[in-house]
């Protein structure tokens, strides 16, 4: 939204509640790369703060004129735009059997607590497979493949739910961003971090390990080998032999061992 602001020759402000933009797919690192590139479009930020009122104008107090932030600073405006994540509508069995947590939990597939009914999509309580536990996913690829199992589940097919994670792919002001799994992890003695930037390119990428098995995926533009680090992660196929490999600039399927080359082939 920013950036189709700006390309309409609006002045904007971001204001995000956390200390970085983008916290949830880039670590510190990340996210510093991508704040030098929205400030020089011209974009201001507002970090650590959040909107405590919407302030109309002084002639007329219908039309928005500004907002007040959490710190007590303004900002005039004429235009507000929130987004602040997505609430699962489990309204629809609330007083029923049907077991809710944050979401619908259901099992691998897709089926509530209760038999014969099932939930998909936003409303899902459903498996990751990085964490090895059951979250809100509220994204469109899993919502469609989380949907996909339902139906045939329902329909009599019996069809398994091999699980999803944390998956993002945008270009933000010209940089392409891929962010999977653990992207941003809390200090955490059984991960390793395997990092490489350039910061003149504005390229950063991140592989997070767990026991030599890849659990999170940062590609801050460079993107071009994202489809067989997530095939890695996926599969959860130790890494050890030529981890040290994973982020060099000519890493891809052809250089991994022969023997893990025919077994991704005969998968595919």
């Amino acid at each position: 939204m920013t950036e189709a602001l700006v390309k309409r020759g609006l002045k904007v402000t971001i204001v995000e509640l956390q200390e970085k933009i983008l916290s949830l797919l880039l670590d510190s690192n990340g996210s510093d790369i991508m704040e030098a590139v929205v400030k020089k479009a011209g974009v201001n930020l507002a970090t650590g703060q959040s909107v405590q009122k919407i302030l109309g104008k002084p002639d007329n107090e219908g039309t928005v004129g500004g907002v007040l932030l959490a710190k007590g600073d303004q900002i005039q405006c004429d235009l507000v735009i929130m987004a602040i994540g997505v609430i699962p509508r489990t309204d629809l069995v609330v007083g029923s059997s049907v077991k809710i947590n944050r979401g619908i939990v259901v099992d691998n597939l897709m089926q509530t607590n209760v038999p014969d009914v099932y939930a998909s999509g936003d409303v899902a309580e459903a498996y990751d497979f990085i964490i090895n536990q059951n979250r809100t996913l509220p994204l469109w690829p899993l919502a469609i493949q989380e949907g996909q199992v339902a139906g045939y589940n329902m329909a009599g097919k019996k069809t398994v739910y091999n699980g999803g994670t944390n998956m993002s792919s945008l270009k933000y002001f010209g940089i392409p961003i891929v962010s999977i799994g653990l992207a941003n992890p809390k200090e955490d003695p059984t991960l390793e971090m395997i990092i490489k930037q350039d910061v003149e390119r504005n390229i950063y990428k991140k592989i997070v390990l767990r026991n030599n098995t890849i659990v999170g995926i940062t590609l801050v533009n460079s993107i071009e080998r994202a489809g067989v680090l997530f095939y890695l992660m996926k599969n959860a196929i130790n890494v050890k032999k030529f981890k040290q490999d994973l982020l060099s600039d000519d890493f891809s399927w052809a250089t991994l061992p022969t023997t893990m080359q025919r077994k991704m082939s005969v998968v595919q």
